[in-house]
């Protein structure tokens, strides 16, 4: 079972929060480095900070490498730039101020279940952007494997979707982050949003 906490310098942020989890009992942190020391007290703690808490000076070049700290983001506004820095450093959740209660409780469960959530303006973010896809050669499996990435699969779901084994799921996700030169599996998905593998045409 996950535990939710928030961390974040924003009393109006804290007091939503809690608004719209008023069902739950809520950690809250006064520091991105306290919330980091408690994590172990947990079995997964699903954290939710201000961007600014986690670009502060303080803590710019902090990881989260903490399997079982996730943290969940949340902005004013989409920043690609920002969101590529906090991925870059762990986070497992990027939202906007204006995320929905229901979103932001779908966001809590997914990044509690060790996947990641992104925004759907990401999504109208990359659209624009150029394609690279040719330049990277992946094997058929790996096609396969980076689709169910890019919709957001666990290890356990792309093993059952595949037909594979979890390990050999695992060996592939490696293959795939070495190919496309990134550090982790948030990363890898990204790209592959960026380069259609969500869209239902490419699942047939």
């Amino acid at each position: 079972m996950h535990k939710v906490g928030i961390c974040s310098t924003s009393g109006l942020l804290r007091s939503a929060i809690k608004t719209i989890l008023r069902d739950q009992e809520i950690a809250e942190f006064e520091t991105i480095a306290e919330a980091r020391k408690s994590a172990f007290i947990y079995r997964t703690l699903v954290l939710i900070a201000h961007e600014n808490d986690l670009l502060d000076d303080k803590v710019k070049d902090v990881k989260f490498e903490d399997d079982r700290l996730r943290v969940i983001a949340i902005a004013p506004r989409f920043n690609h730039s920002n969101l590529v820095s906090l991925i870059n450093r762990g986070v497992r959740g990027y939202q906007e101020e204006t995320v929905s209660s229901s979103v932001l409780r779908t966001a809590i469960q997914t990044v509690a279940l060790g996947e990641i959530a992104l925004p759907s303006v990401l999504a109208r973010h990359l659209a624009g952007m150029p394609k690279d896809m040719d330049l990277v050669p992946l094997s058929a499996k790996e096609m396969v494997v980076i689709r169910c990435l890019a919709n957001g699969y666990g290890n356990k779901e792309i093993s059952r979707s595949v037909g594979i084994a979890e390990a050999t799921t695992k060996v592939h996700v490696k293959a795939i982050m070495r190919k496309l030169g990134v550090a982790n599996r948030t990363q890898a998905a990204v790209w592959a949003v960026r380069n259609g593998f969500d869209q239902p045409k490419l699942l047939n």
